[in-house]
């Protein structure tokens, strides 16, 4: 049975930075990198293992969504406005911007959070620092694809300001998740 995915809006500019919980402590932000793919990969498994998003993907499989990313495969990137924090050697999340021609916008193609990291503020943080950026940029607006029933998603977007605009139909240019 096909999932219900719904679109999301958040008109633009940002201009306070993020917030950053005491649970950030210690989090250096910075853009992803082509040579982040597996680690990157290994936390959107993590991230995704057990939701409603999960659709039993393993490692590789994670791994090359990421290089499929880079590579601008489904949609063209924005590296500039994507942000990775990290703990360490360790990807505690990732909010990976790209762009929705079709919409003529840019949209999050991906926000994840390590397991071990949700609801303390990670998650917020990325998709924080990836608004303030595009709004840097001078985008009006920035949209996302949440599947019905990820209430964790939901939170965390409409904390942030988004808007949700109702179920996506089946039109050219859809982006299949975020």
């Amino acid at each position: 049975m096909p999932r219900i995915r719904h679109e999301w809006r958040r008109a633009l500019p940002v201009e306070a930075p993020p917030e950053r919980s005491n649970a950030c402590a210690g989090l250096k932000l910075r853009r992803p990198a082509q040579g982040d793919a597996e680690a990157l990969g290994e936390l959107l498994l993590d991230a995704y293992r057990g939701t409603i998003d999960y659709e039993g993907e393993d490692l590789a499989a994670a791994t090359g969504v990421v290089r499929d990313f880079f590579a601008g495969k489904e949609y063209p990137p924005d590296i500039a406005a994507s942000v990775v924090a990290w703990r360490g050697p360790t990807p505690a999340a990732l909010c990976m911007i790209a762009e929705w021609q079709a919409r003529s916008c840019r949209f999050v193609e991906y926000v994840a959070t390590r397991s071990g990291e949700k609801r303390r503020g990670v998650g917020r943080l990325v998709l924080g620092e990836s608004l303030r950026r595009l709004s840097r940029a001078g985008h009006p607006e920035v949209r996302a694809v949440i599947t019905l029933g990820n209430t964790a998603s939901d939170a965390l977007f409409r904390r942030l300001g988004f808007e949700d605009l109702g179920p996506l139909g089946p039109r050219p240019g859809t982006p299949p998740k975020a």
